[in-house]
């Protein structure tokens, strides 16, 4: 009834109740709650960047953008490229020369990814519930190598 949805989300995000956990939403990893997970849903679909970014919610793409080129803000020149050409005429192109370029290098957050990547051999280790890197075998529990967390074990 006229209350913003920015004031829903600061109230519900971060709420922290069971059930909490892993999900499978890509935009949205790790909930605290059902009512986190759904007020970040909406953010993400329905408020602007400007207003997800002081909130420090953000999209998977703009996640990865950040880890590639150092800053969240949307690339403004692809928009602009991408509203260009769909004004423009269609032509027929020439052919074009394409470069290859090899895969990025892999990097592993942990020596278990290292692991399982030398050794072809995934474990069926769980993701930590605090901060959702795989947690490694130590006796008979896990352990994260993330945060400390433990499975239980003492």
């Amino acid at each position: 009834y006229g209350v913003p949805l920015e004031t829903f989300v600061e109230k519900f995000t971060n709420l922290r109740f069971e059930p909490a956990g892993m999900t499978d939403d890509a935009d949205i990893r790790m909930a605290q709650s059902m009512m986190d997970y759904i007020f970040r849903r909406l953010a993400l679909d329905y408020l602007p960047f400007d207003t997800r970014s002081a909130m420090g919610l953000y999209t998977s793409a703009e996640r990865t953008r950040a880890l590639e080129t150092g800053e969240y803000t949307p690339d403004i020149t692809a928009a602009t490229e991408t509203i260009a050409q769909s004004a423009a005429p269609a032509v027929v192109s020439k052919p074009v020369e394409v470069k290859i370029e090899a895969a990025p290098k892999q990097e592993y957050g942990s020596s278990t990814e290292l692991l399982e990547a030398i050794s072809g051999i995934t474990s069926d280790a769980p993701l930590c519930m605090t901060c959702g890197v795989k947690m490694r075998m130590s006796g008979a529990c896990y352990v994260c190598e993330g945060c400390g967390n433990t499975s239980g074990c003492s």
